[in-house]
């Protein structure tokens, strides 16, 4: 077990290093993320880029490590089609100068509203190729950046708040596209990926891992809906990663625990692929809610990741942000959003476990 965990500590050294020094990585290479060995797990996070998820700045960067005193593997962000399909380099670069991995959600949308069909950036027309150049052109300046990346695509498909979703595209019809045994919602999701997928291997830009982002809910609650249907497959991802969420504002009406919440669905999860590791990539829960304390929450979420009940993530990623989602209803997410509950979610990320860039 020693000799194991000092391979998995040269190995991320040197994904690090390439993370830390464009110069450092053979683009001829594939360089991916792998899963720690033993009972390690990787820390990563969503440090409050704002509510478009994109405001990448080195202040929101060194404001989150300050705040846990860590700093985390990989920083979480959207790139918005709304602002044009094009390589986020600043951001990359901004992640990058840090020492911290950047992690890029790729998201085909118009517009941040949900709930609403998607009039552009929608499945088939990826599918079909009417943004080939574009998704062309990401993948060759990705290349030419040449700073390993961790990408997901349209994430949270078996929800029904994003455009992507079946609901949006086909739903549980099977003879208006592809497979007549598939359902058709979930299949255009699957290849709009692996068309996505397709050109970067075809632009050989092998330092990406690719995540595949479901929700612990589907929303339907349906066959045609399972997470597992929308998966591109064992041969196009890297890694499997998941959103779970407690009660996410005070008015809401329900305290439901972590370990309550993954009891219910992980099967769900499981069944999307019995090979590849399994990423928390989205946690959180608000404050100020009259059913239940958020530190206790949070003790509850740490102690069932830590204990490997249910799933053996072998990486977590913390959703550390506040937004309005009405008129004076606060979604208070962040970490220090109570005294109480940053020194709760100290006292459990401090934990030796967990595997941040730095040496801390």
């Amino acid at each position: 077990m020693v000799l194991k965990y000092k391979i998995l500590q040269l190995f991320l050294l040197l994904f690090l290093i390439g993370c830390n020094s464009s110069s450092s990585v053979d683009s001829t290479k594939v360089s991916k993320l792998e899963a720690p060995t033993g009972d390690k797990i990787y820390f990563g996070a969503f440090p409050d880029f704002g509510g478009s998820e994109d405001k990448v700045t080195t202040k929101r960067l060194t404001d989150f490590e300050q705040l846990i005193e860590k700093k985390p593997l990989w920083a979480y962000f959207s790139q918005n089609w709304y602002n044009g399909i094009r390589y986020p380099k600043e951001a990359v670069e901004t992640i990058h100068e840090q020492g911290i991995t950047p992690f890029v959600r790729l998201m085909p949308r118009s517009t941040e509203e949900q709930f609403v069909k998607e009039p552009t950036f929608t499945m088939s027309n990826i599918i079909n190729g009417k943004f080939d150049k574009e998704l062309r052109q990401w993948a060759k300046d990705a290349k030419a950046h040449n700073i390993p990346l961790l990408i997901d695509f349209a994430v949270e498909a078996n929800g029904d708040w994003f455009s992507w979703s079946g609901i949006f595209n086909g739903k549980d019809t099977k003879d208006t596209y592809g497979d007549t045994d598939y359902y058709d919602g979930a299949e255009r999701y699957r290849d709009a990926y692996r068309h996505i997928i397709d050109i970067f291997r075809d632009e050989k830009v092998l330092h990406v891992t690719w995540f595949f982002h479901a929700d612990i809910y589907s929303n339907p609650d349906a066959k045609w809906n399972r997470a597992k249907l929308y998966y591109p497959g064992d041969d196009y991802i890297d890694w499997i990663g998941v959103s779970l969420y407690g009660a996410q504002n005070p008015k809401e009406n329900y305290w439901d625990s972590f370990s309550q919440i993954l009891e219910e669905r992980y099967k769900t999860i499981l069944e999307i692929s019995t090979k590849k590791p399994i990423a928390l990539l989205e946690f959180g829960v608000t404050d100020n809610h009259p059913m239940g304390s958020k530190s206790e929450w949070l003790e509850d979420a740490f102690e069932t990741i830590l204990s490997g009940q249910y799933i053996n993530f072998k990486a977590i990623s913390y959703w550390h942000e506040t937004w309005e989602e009405s008129d004076d209803v606060f979604a208070s997410i962040r970490v220090d959003s109570s005294e109480e509950s940053l020194e709760t979610f100290k006292e459990y990320a401090h934990n030796k476990r967990f595997i941040y860039t730095d040496k801390k």
